[in-house]
This record gives C-alpha cells, sequence and structure tokens, in this order.
C-alpha cells in the first residue's frame, strides 16, 4: 500500500481554480483532471427547486441581485454565473441539483453536497429524493454546520452519509460529539483550525470519526493535514494536489 492509497482529493466547488464554482463546467473540468470526488453548495429556489450556489445574495457570481431563495428556477436559469470568471464562462447557468448529480454519476466515486440553505423541511426531503432517484444516494454525504439539517437527513436518509460541518472553535467539540454518536457519520473541519486545535483532531482520530477539511491549497498543508490523519482534503486548485498526493508514490 502506498502513501496515497486512502487519499481522496475533492474539488471545491468543482475545479474552481479553473472555471466558476458550482457549475456544470467546474465539474467538467475536475472530472478531466482525474479528481474523484466532488464538493458542491446547495440553496432552494423560490418554487423549491434545489440548485447549486454558495452565497444567499446572486451578486458575486452571477449577473442578477437580491436573494436567490426569491427567484423561482425559471428567473434563476436565464441569469449568467459565468462572465464574472472569465468571458469564455458566458452564458454558463446556475445548475439544479438533479442536472449536477446526473452529471457526475459516473464520473466521480464521491459527492459532497454542503446544505447551504432551504425554506421548509421539505426542501431536505426533496434533496434526498433528487439524490436516490439519480442513483447518487451511496455516493452522497450531506454536509452542513447546522444540525437542525442534519438530524432532519438522518431521520429520512439514514442510509446516506452526514458531515457534521465545523469552521469556529465553539462549535468544534459538539461537532464531534454529534459525529461520535451518528453511526457511520464525518466531521468536516476547516483546515485552519484542524491545525490549532491537534487535541481535537486526534480525539477523532481515536474515536475513528472520518475527517473531511477545506479549504486546501497548498501542498505543505495538505501534508499537515496528512500527518493529522485527514485522508479527505478539499482543494480548489485539483491539480496541484493530484501532484502531491502523486509524489507520495
Amino acid at each position: 500500500m502506498t502513501l496515497s492509497t486512502n487519499l481522496q482529493i475533492i474539488a471545491h466547488r468543482g475545479y474552481s481554480a479553473s472555471a466558476p464554482e458550482n457549475t456544470l463546467a467546474a465539474f467538467g473540468a475536475a472530472v478531466e483532471a482525474g479528481v474523484e470526488a466532488v464538493e458542491f453548495d446547495v440553496r432552494t429556489a423560490a418554487c423549491g427547486t434545489p440548485v447549486l450556489f454558495h452565497d444567499p445574495m446572486l451578486g458575486r457570481t452571477t449577473n442578477g441581485v437580491g436573494p436567490l431563495k426569491r427567484r423561482p428556477l425559471g428567473q434563476l436559469k436565464v441569469l449568467d454565473a459565468g462572465s464574472w470568471f472569465g468571458p469564455q464562462f458566458a452564458g454558463e447557468s446556475i445548475p439544479t441539483l438533479e442536472e449536477s448529480l446526473a452529471f457526475l454519476s459516473g464520473n466521480v466515486s464521491q459527492v459532497y453536497q454542503d446544505i447551504k440553505g432551504y425554506r421548509e423541511m421539505e426542501d431536505l426531503d426533496r434533496m434526498v429524493e433528487i439524490t436516490r432517484n439519480v442513483g447518487m444516494a451511496e455516493a452522497t454525504v450531506f454536509l452542513s454546520s447546522d444540525w437542525v439539517i442534519l438530524n432532519r437527513l438522518r431521520q429520512v436518509a439514514p442510509e446516506i452519509r452526514r458531515a457534521y460541518l465545523t469552521g469556529e472553535p465553539a462549535t468544534l467539540s459538539n461537532a464531534l460529539d454529534r459525529a461520535v454518536v451518528d453511526d457511520g457519520s464525518m466531521m468536516s473541519v476547516e483546515i485552519g483550525l484542524a491545525l490549532d486545535y491537534p487535541e481535537s483532531i486526534r480525539e477523532a482520530v481515536d474515536a475513528e470519526v472520518e475527517l473531511v477539511t477545506w479549504t486546501v491549497d497548498d501542498p505543505e498543508q495538505a501534508e499537515q493535514a496528512r500527518a493529522a490523519g485527514i485522508y479527505r482534503i478539499t482543494t480548489n486548485k485539483v491539480e496541484e494536489l493530484l501532484g502531491w498526493r502523486s509524489s507520495l508514490g
């Protein structure tokens, strides 16, 4: 067994250093680079359709304005979600969860769905239904820093793995406590937090809780994560981290 055997490189919002985040273009770039896992963000349109988008507001990554949750899918689909990144991506649209999972099915072995927003609990049920219908339940890990979301997902989809996400010291111990008792779940920890609190990471490793970290764009930092026992590494710079992993032999 080589050093790199158990290391998973996860494309953050797709290959977001090469294409606009949370778009099919970013997923295509990730697949072409040879990554085996992709992470993306999920929110709900005004009509209840789950779509891929990070921010609550449309302005940073589209030519739209205002909250995404107030726009139905038809209005979201006509927005340009690519030009902000580069003119070659003009006209790239906001993908639905269904479109994204269908694209990734058969191309990657794992998908991390970071649930950022919802209108009502039934929206979470709809995300589960779509994931199952596309045949991606076994490949999916649901992530959230909102324990209400993860509790609901555990109730309606116990077979789909969950990851308790934390980027702050105040929630680190609680995330670990929940991951320990939630059989088969993971803990997702921001890399700076993971390196600043090595005792919590050791506790998680000792408890056999699988760890995910984000966002690691530097091979030196990736090596620190691996040395700490974190083998699922999320990055914007997919090819750089794949190269680092290959160099381990």
